[in-house]
């Protein structure tokens, strides 16, 4: 499903389907993202080996449009029994790299404002920028000592050590 996201009004698309005028409607597509992400953590690594998660990990992406950049959105939910781990996946449909300001939104809407790690990768010459939480009984987690401050526009978080997530 291709959808547009800005805080913009009267802007023109090129997108077929919906263009998102409000935050409200964002905040629809990550309760829609969350929900599924949710019913597939009995599908999702590490509950099924990594071969297996691939059969269902197009239930967990999205393309959609955010301020004029194609993105395609992956938001996962993983029980690893001492806690769950949340994360979220941004990447340029087109381009090799997305505005850092427009990647902070998205983790934001997403994961919130506290307690958020970050990584970053190449995939097929695109960087991949995903961010993370921990959550135990409910209660978001503190990122391990091993992170690394970081701040940016006056939005901290940590930015995690390559190979400490699991990613797809």
């Amino acid at each position: 499903m291709n959808q547009t996201l800005s805080t913009e009004t009267n802007t023109s698309s090129k997108v077929r389907n919906t263009y998102i005028f409000d935050m409200g409607n964002l905040e629809k597509i990550v309760d829609e993202m969350s929900a599924m992400a949710k019913q597939l953590i009995p599908y999702t690594f590490p509950q099924v080996e990594f071969k297996e998660e691939q059969e269902v990990l197009v239930l967990k992406q999205r393309q959609i449009t955010v301020d004029g950049y194609d993105t395609t959105v992956c938001f996962s939910e993983a029980d690893y029994n001492d806690y769950i781990l949340l994360s979220l996946q941004v990447q340029s449909v087109q381009a090799p790299f997305l505005p850092f300001t427009l990647v902070c939104k998205m983790g934001q809407a997403f994961l919130g404002f506290h307690h958020l790690s970050y990584i970053e990768f190449f995939r097929n010459n695109k960087k991949v920028y995903c961010w993370t939480i921990k959550k135990k009984n409910g209660n978001l987690m503190r990122p391990g000592k091993k992170t690394k401050a970081a701040s940016y526009e006056g939005f901290d978080f940590r930015i995690l050590h390559p190979g400490s997530v699991d990613l797809f």
